[in-house]
């Protein structure tokens, strides 16, 4: 499972196996529908709002232009990340990535 995170800064990549939603609506979803938590993910971080933006207006909300370029780059390295679990499996991925 790739998804943003507000917990990591902007562009950071973490790779993991199981855990909480941590909130994320998204993800809650998803352990909902397959009944478990037990299953590896990659993380892209987009920072946290400013201020006291609301967090469900800030991860809707369209990205300027240099916030896209870095988050573009994450988004390579999450897939490259996936391929690493593949190939490779998740602890030589997460000591690469994380």
């Amino acid at each position: 499972m790739v998804y943003d995170d507000l917990d990591l800064e902007q562009a950071q990549i973490r790779v993991r196996r199981g855990g909480s939603s941590g909130g994320h609506l998204g993800l809650t979803s998803i352990i909902n529908s397959m009944g478990t938590q037990d299953f590896y993910r990659v993380r892209i971080g987009i920072g946290r709002p400013p201020g006291r933006m609301n967090p469900a207006a800030y991860v809707l909300q369209r990205l300027k232009k240099k916030e896209l370029e870095s988050i573009s780059f994450a988004v390579n390295d999450a897939a490259d990340a996936v391929e690493e679990i593949i190939q490779s499996g998740l602890e030589k991925a997460m000591n690469k990535y994380n």
